[in-house]
């Protein structure tokens, strides 16, 4: 299977058991922590808004 979107990638990857043989959702040792996905979020907030790119600071001043 091809991945074309972040949303596939990412089903494929808790669709693969892990290292431990568990989904890697239900897995203790490979689960992600609250503080691991609320700094995941942060990190990728801007790649999940529906709002246009703003423009550089350059090209606001015009």
């Amino acid at each position: 299977m091809i991945c074309r979107t972040p949303e596939e990638a990412f089903a494929a990857g808790l669709a693969e058991p892990c290292q431990h043989g568990k989904a890697p959702a239900t897995c203790p040792t490979c689960q992600l922590s609250d503080l691991e996905i609320s700094r995941l979020v942060v990190l990728h907030r801007d790649h999940t808004t529906t709002a246009p790119p703003a423009a550089p600071r350059s090209a606001q001043a015009a």
